[in-house]
């Protein structure tokens, strides 16, 4: 099953986000005044963006970060316009960059070289995977297929391998600390794209481009660079 975190424009001007597991059911709902709270009294609604995520819980985390962007970094979303996204995001990331230096994670040598791998292997697509381990320490990357329809620029990780390791958490085994991924051109920092649909959970990402990885936490005004330490095991 796919979920959708999506925004509609209303009549009044205002833009409304929310999320769905049936898109075409929601959008008649809101039409016909089916859903009580802000549209009912706002309508016709015209849907303006969507994204398709493989969890429910990923789609309500970007419905929540939306909700918190000003009117002007919407419409550079809805527009396509990531450049601006990013540039409209700046000011606030900038300072909590600043605030975030000391902070420091634990990554286990064939962590680094399995990512490395990963990259290199999958060239000039990016490649894509889940990091597992307890307490700030990364001891198993779990690699995946990128499932999203443009692999060269964008990447999607299987939504089958986050509900496996999600189940495994919740099981008792280790945790998903974050998630990796490479850039096949540019630097190892969070592209525009990167910050437009990060969920601001304080999961742990790590990038890879090239030979150089840098380890980011997608916290809620932004990322915040990661120092790291390599260990044997």
């Amino acid at each position: 099953m796919l979920f959708h975190a999506y925004m509609l424009h209303c009549a009044d001007g205002s833009y409304y986000t929310g999320h769905t597991d049936n898109l075409q059911m929601r959008m008649a709902q809101h039409n016909q005044g089916q859903i009580k709270g802000y549209t009912r009294h706002r309508r016709p609604v015209r849907l303006v963006w969507t994204q398709e995520f493989g969890e429910r819980h990923e789609a309500i985390a970007a419905e929540r970060q939306i909700k918190g962007w000003s009117r002007a970094k919407k419409e550079a979303l809805i527009d396509g316009r990531w450049d601006e996204v990013s540039r409209l995001a700046r000011g606030r990331e900038q300072f909590v960059l600043r605030q975030a230096q000391d902070e420091r994670i634990i990554v286990g040598e064939s962590v680094v070289a399995q990512i490395l791998s990963a990259a290199h292997n999958a060239h000039p697509r990016e490649a894509c995977g889940i990091l597992l381990g307890r307490a700030g320490r990364i001891t198993v990357v779990r690699e995946t297929r990128n499932v999203h329809r443009a692999p060269e620029t964008r990447f999607e990780i299987d939504p089958q391998a986050l509900i496996d390791a999600y189940r495994d958490e919740r099981e008792g085994g280790l945790k998903v600390l974050g998630f990796f991924h490479s850039h096949p051109v540019g630097r190892p920092i969070p592209s525009a794209t990167d910050k437009a649909f990060a969920a601001g959970d304080g999961k742990v990402w790590a990038i890879i481009a090239g030979d150089d990885l840098m380890f980011w936490q997608d916290n809620s005004n932004g990322f915040d660079p990661l120092s790291y330490e390599v260990v044997a095991r």
